[in-house]
């Protein structure tokens, strides 16, 4: 029902034909007609929608109609709490965006895997505790800081954290300014680029502001289908007659397994009453307007060379870790040319399911799409990526891109995309670039040639520059990054391990009947 509604909702001005008995009658034969794949822990499910689910669906878009946001461009997207727009910059923002980044290209190099370029490598020059001198509030001493206290075993580095900006949102949240320098990017040799971000981050505010809101412990989702599975025919097959019956036996447990997973049952639906409206009721809405905010600006472009390799995907993951205080991520294509179809898939963690009889697989298969061992997860939709797509997602869902090769193998392909990480505005602002000054030894070398008279001896500001105190060299960076990004690495592994890959119990779930 998801896919469909999803599917619904990415046709171009569906609010406006939602209601048009000719377009409704070709949803409906289409949804009916089609057997849809559904992800689940297990494997794909093939599933068929009733009529009285289709309809529930269509009646639906009422709700998704008026959450639309026609100012700012943007609806809900392929599930809850996810939105986006493909209207935040026009051609002109995008060209010039473009060009800009096209300049950033010729100043970094590719990285190790060979296709990707980090045009802003947002993890370059982090914050190293013990070693990152940080202003402390009489703006007099700069000191390094200590690594966040942490009572558990793994969601806070005991080492580096992401540096974000510091973000001004005007009254009306029609315009933004960069208040501290963005992590690895010139802010005076690339000023024209941090004008063109600030164009590009005014335009995701809104979205920020409907995900937050739409995660607010007032607006809790809606249960569309409640109620549990109940089976409606109960006469199992009939064991043998002597248990030294050895072959029959065999075939006893085969026709057990059988039945146990194709034995009549009666699913959870949508109600008889059907939808039943208030999709777009909020009881509290979230603002970023006329407030500071945190931001961590990334940007890359992944480059495929004919006959060289394609890209693999990316795992699932979220972003950062606990001390980051990463809430909601925000993504734009600025570009891509020559390659399939790639797009950015959901998946959120569940509690175990309810009320079933102990090691009934026919009935969690059938129902949730689980059996015993396999992950507590739920796929939750996936967004095509196209130029022009801007999309902020919760960080509570895991997201990953899927593989992508070249279109036409005979020449080059490309992917441009840009992403802001919103940091929690609603808990203690986190170390930023606004304490924490420039680490790069070359940005104050040259803003000593910039200021100094040229008469002054170049040896005096090497001799200079010796001194100057919580400064790295482009590889000790390299070193860094390469350590952060290995410790995020198993921090997604204990990640997955402790709650989004938690194994399902068959036997010893919540709630299991004997």
């Amino acid at each position: 029902m998801s896919q469909f509604s999803a599917e619904i909702r990415r046709s171009p001005e569906w609010w406006k034909h939602r209601k048009e008995q000719d377009m409704q009658g070709r949803w409906i034969k289409s949804a009916l007609e089609r057997t849809w794949l559904v992800q689940t822990p297990s494997l794909p499910a093939e599933v068929n929608l009733s009529y009285r689910q289709v309809i529930y669906v269509l009646d639906e878009l009422e709700g998704y109609a008026a959450l639309r946001n026609e100012k700012a461009g943007c609806q809900v997207s392929c599930f809850e709490r996810i939105w986006q727009s493909d209207t935040l910059l026009d051609a002109t923002g995008t060209k010039n965006l473009a060009e800009a980044f096209a300049k950033l290209r010729l100043e970094v190099p590719m990285s190790d895997d060979g296709i990707t370029a980090y045009l802003i490598d947002h993890m370059l020059y982090p914050l190293v505790y013990n070693k990152t001198l940080v202003s402390h509030p009489n703006g007099r001493v700069l000191l390094p800081v200590r690594p966040p206290p942490s009572t558990d075993i793994y969601t806070v580095s005991p080492h580096f954290a992401l540096l974000p900006s510091d973000v001004s949102v005007s009254a009306n949240g029609s315009s933004v300014k960069f208040l501290s320098y963005i992590s690895n990017l010139h802010p005076s040799l690339h000023r024209t680029t941090y004008e063109l971000l600030e164009i590009l981050l005014a335009g995701f505010i809104p979205l920020f502001e409907h995900t937050l809101t739409d995660l607010h412990r007032n607006n809790p989702l809606m249960q569309r289908i409640p109620g549990r599975c109940r089976y409606t025919v109960w006469e199992e097959p009939e064991p043998p007659e002597h248990s030294d019956d050895e072959e029959g036996w065999v075939n006893y447990e085969r026709d057990m397994r059988q039945w146990a997973l194709n034995r009549p049952i009666n699913l959870p639906d949508v109600p008889d009453s059907g939808y039943p409206g208030g999709l777009e009721t909020r009881r509290h809405i979230v603002t970023l307007r006329d407030r500071t905010v945190q931001v961590i600006v990334s940007a890359s472009e992944i480059s495929l060379l004919p006959q060289g390799p394609a890209f693999p995907g990316s795992s699932w993951h979220v972003e950062g870790m606990r001390s980051e205080r990463i809430v909601a991520c925000g993504f734009h294509c600025l570009s891509a040319d020559n390659i399939t179809e790639s797009s950015i898939e959901f998946r959120m963690a569940v509690t175990y399911p309810r009320g079933f009889s102990a090691g009934d697989t026919g009935a969690t298969l059938r129902t949730w799409g689980i059996r015993d061992g396999d992950s507590c997860h739920q796929y939750v939709g996936g967004v095509p990526i196209r130029p022009g797509l801007s999309l902020v997602f919760p960080n509570i869902y895991q997201q990953r891109q899927t593989p992508f090769t070249l279109a036409d193998s005979s020449r080059q392909g490309h992917l441009t995309g840009i992403w802001f990480y919103l940091i929690d505005p609603d808990v203690k602002p986190i170390v930023s670039t606004s304490v924490v000054g420039p680490q790069q030894k070359s940005w104050i070398h040259k803003a000593l040639d910039d200021n100094l008279d040229t008469r002054f001896p170049n040896e005096l500001i090497e001799k200079i520059m010796e001194h100057v105190d919580g400064l790295l060299t482009p590889e000790e960076a390299q070193i860094y990054r390469r350590e952060m990004v290995e410790a995020g690495k198993q921090f997604t592994q204990a990640n997955n391990s402790y709650h989004f890959c938690i194994p399902f119990d068959i036997w010893n779930g919540p709630e299991v009947t004997e």
